[in-house]
């Protein structure tokens, strides 16, 4: 299983490295949430150190300055983003 690491974290959204490729999830209620799917059909699983493989497609891992833009764009945008998307 390749290794899921934690590279920043801000409310609900994580900044989440694999093997040098880059992604956004969102975590709420002991779930984890991939930001691709309409409002109420995103991916999800539990939030365990697996879980990212479940909710983030092989071809929604990024190089790090994408996945780090796209972060600070939904960051900056708080939790009005995140109940909109959620």
């Amino acid at each position: 299983m390749p290794n899921v690491r934690t590279v920043s974290e801000h409310g609900s959204f994580r900044l989440v490295e694999r093997d040098g490729r880059y992604a956004v999830i969102e975590a709420r209620d002991g779930q984890v949430y991939g930001l691709h799917g309409e409002a109420g059909n995103r991916p999800s699983a539990l939030d365990r150190p697996d879980a990212t493989e479940a909710v983030v497609a092989p071809g929604d891992w990024n190089a790090e300055d994408v996945a780090r833009r796209r972060f600070e764009e939904l960051t900056a945008r708080g939790e009005e983003l995140a109940h909109k998307i959620w």
